[in-house]
């Protein structure tokens, strides 16, 4: 698609009040063009006593936190750092704050961020590989050490650093100015940094806070997100206003008052996350990223004196408990776009992020990294005694051994040998749904602890886009749907035509659960039945036309990268991983049954519907920018009366 036809069907989602704002935008970057604010008045001072963020003492560190820091010091400051908390770059000493270094392309630009088009960078170069150095991870641990350990070369480092970053990226120039949440992720991280280095009198840190946060504070406010672009986002552009207005509230004479940024927070938390504790973009590695944005906005307005609505409250507090119960324990696969995104670097090791967070959910003491950083906090709801959350059991339902979200849409069942995760959620949040997948009535299932069939995960956001097309597919995920469907269309990054309709939940007589999604072409329909004493689980899959005439439907059994299947028997496979395995059976009335066990199989391309996506088919994505291959089994239901079964049995083997 051409970039002219993306922004008409871009614009065509819009209403109104959001053509509108763009029009808005478009004369706050002519007249910031013309001439900035002058900003020499400010001193961005924090006072005597700043509201946030207060600190736990250095000598409470545990010493796991301790090794932790002086291992990040010396990768640090070697230029051995991660990118998206596990891909390894080496980055130079000052870094090229420009740069993708993964690729080693430096496009280091004082051009006006208003005339960078940050989709569609030269030589291969990914936006996200650039905006992560910016993002400050890396200081701030530098900061944490410095605080914790006492390390004065990391304060000093950082400090310099930070006056690289500042001489090299100008106010509204470059890269590194094109996105309002990178500026409020900065504003969260400088918070954090000038708290984290007050024992380290410095007059260049203080030069930095005149220089840095008044242009940060006006852009954030002046560019945040609206309308169909009002994602987590606003969430996180909302959460740097905050943090730095509460820090230094001579700040919101450029931005708006703390008033009015509660407000506005308080509105989106309420619109983003559902009444079930579920994140509307139905991507779950931004649900973390959100809350956690969401959170320290709380603490924030919570130690700057200010009261904090009770349904925002209870809102945060199911959300997290969402997550620990969706995010299965052990191999986490997300669903959605996900670029496993964090705020601030709380936790021992990037790779283990998300069951860190997970395991401070549950009990603050047994995630020993985050509970020194929040758990001794005034101003948190966490104490060494247990979690932090008790949200009401209303929340969620419970039907036959289900634990349903019926508004975001989510089933889970757990047992000794299975856990299931049951998508039956809407395409994603507002018109663009912007990082939703077409998972509908897509089935994720672990074996003792092992992930067996999977979501396909993202891939890259811009680095190859019939890959990312693939995996957002209803070809990638296993959910059944027509062959040669082609609504929703995607078209392209962000954007979807339109919506289908939200899945319907339909509990049975005993323990199955089924759901219903009603497509131009005909209602799709899964069950799924629970097998005795715990062996396995039954699918049952069918497609009911609108009108009369012959069809076709498919579901494609993707399985988990290092799993090895192999034909056992006619329609009987097993599926080995990580020393267990099962076994599938697939019933006669499936129309075809094709394994493919190898990536260069002979029959890798009668799999895919068109040579151009036979390259795709039976990729996957477990983490951002990293991609493996796996096995997958697909299965064609014909045309059929009443009496025809399509059914897909997983059972456990005997010698797992």
């Amino acid at each position: 698609m051409s970039k002219l036809q993306w922004y008409w069907h871009r614009l065509r989602v819009m209403e109104p009040s959001e053509i509108a704002a763009h029009v808005r935008k478009k004369f706050c970057q002519w007249s910031d063009e013309q001439e900035l604010p002058d900003w020499s008045s400010i001193s961005a001072q924090t006072g005597e006593r700043p509201a946030f963020p207060s600190l736990p003492p250095a000598d409470l560190a545990p010493l796991v936190l301790r090794e932790a820091l002086q291992r990040d010091i010396r990768d640090i400051l070697g230029g051995r750092w991660r990118a998206f908390g596990h891909l390894e770059i080496k980055v130079d000493d000052p870094p090229g704050w420009q740069t993708d270094y993964l690729i080693g392309k430096n496009l280091e630009t004082d051009e006006l961020a208003f005339h960078l088009d940050h989709r569609r960078l030269p030589g291969g170069a990914d936006i996200k590989l650039i905006w992560e150095l910016s993002r400050w991870h890396q200081l701030v641990r530098l900061a944490m050490a410095a605080h914790v350990l006492g390390a004065e070369h990391a304060a000093r480092k950082c400090i310099e650093w930070l006056g690289h970053w500042a001489s090299h990226n100008q106010p509204y120039r470059g890269w590194n100015w094109t996105s309002a949440l990178e500026v409020g992720m900065r504003l969260v991280q400088f918070a954090w940094m000038d708290a984290l280095l007050e024992g380290y009198p410095d007059v260049e840190l203080k030069r930095l806070r005149a220089e840095i946060l008044p242009a940060h504070v006006w852009f954030a406010w002046r560019y945040r997100s609206f309308g169909s672009s009002a994602n987590n986002h606003r969430l996180g552009e909302l959460a740097g206003l905050i943090l730095a207005i509460a820090r230094w509230p001579e700040l919101a004479r450029w931005a708006a008052s703390l008033d009015e940024s509660q407000r506005l927070w308080e509105r989106e938390v309420l619109a983003q996350f559902a009444e079930d504790g579920g994140h509307r973009e139905q991507a779950l590695n931004y649900h973390l990223f959100s809350w956690e944005f969401c959170w320290q906005a709380r603490a924030a307005l919570a130690a700057a004196g200010r009261e904090i609505s009770g349904e925002v409250e209870e809102r945060l507090c199911r959300a997290a408990d969402f997550f620990v119960n969706v995010q299965v324990e052990g191999e986490a696969w997300d669903y959605g776009d996900s670029d496993n995104a964090f705020v601030t670097p709380f936790f021992l090791n990037a790779k283990n992020a998300t069951a860190e967070w997970r395991d401070w959910f549950r009990h603050p003491a047994s995630s020993p990294a985050i509970h020194y950083w929040w758990g001794q906090m005034e101003n948190s709801r966490s104490d060494a005694r247990g979690s932090p959350f008790t949200p009401a059991e209303t929340s969620v339902g419970m039907q036959g051994g289900w634990r349903i979200y019926s508004e975001s849409g989510f089933a889970l069942s757990r047992s000794r040998n299975w856990t299931l995760r049951w998508d039956v959620s809407p395409l994603g949040y507002l018109s663009t749904a912007a990082h939703g997948h077409l998972d509908a009535l897509h089935v994720s299932i672990w074996f003792r602890g092992a992930a067996m069939v999977i979501d396909p995960g993202t891939g890259a956001y811009y680095e190859d886009n019939n890959l990312r097309t693939y995996l957002a597919s209803w070809e990638a995920h296993n959910g059944p749907h027509p062959v040669g469907l082609d609504f929703p269309k995607r078209l392209g990054p962000f954007l979807w035509a339109a919506h289908h309709a939200e899945p319907n939940l339909k509990p049975g007589a005993d323990t199955s659960l089924s759901g219903e999604l009603s497509l131009p072409s005909g209602l799709v329909k899964r069950t799924l039945v629970p097998q005795d004493r715990d062996l396995g689980w039954q699918v049952h899959d069918t497609f009911q036309p609108h009108g009369r005439g012959r069809y076709e439907f498919c579901v494609r059994w993707q399985f988990a990268p290092g799993a090895r299947l192999e034909e056992v028997a006619d329609r009987r496979f097993r599926v080995s991983r990580n020393g267990v395995s099962i076994e599938i059976q697939a019933s006669f009335d499936w129309v075809e049954v094709r394994a493919v066990t190898e990536k260069d199989s002979s029959v890798l391309l009668s799999a895919a519907k068109s040579e151009s996506e036979a390259r795709s088919v039976g990729t996957v994505s477990s983490v951002f920018r990293k991609t493996e291959w796996g096995p997958l089994l697909k299965l064609v239901g014909g045309s059929s009366d009443k009496s025809c079964v399509f059914s897909t049995t997983f059972l456990a083997c005997g010698d797992s």
